[in-house]
């Protein structure tokens, strides 16, 4: 279930960071789409850390 959040992060940020380049305002919507591609990156990362902390 995890695993289509982090997906659906990834691909969205990738597209937002597309859309950017065509867009009236390319610098709030690229770094919306860098803060979802870092977040789908770092998501599984800390979820993986807290589980061995447990």
């Amino acid at each position: 279930m995890l695993f289509v959040l982090y997906l659906i992060l990834l691909v969205g940020g990738m597209v937002l960071l597309g859309i950017s380049f065509a867009s009236p305002l390319p610098a709030l919507i690229f770094v919306a789409g860098l803060l979802c591609v870092v977040l789908a990156v770092a998501l599984p990362i800390s979820a993986g850390a807290f589980e061995q902390r447990k």
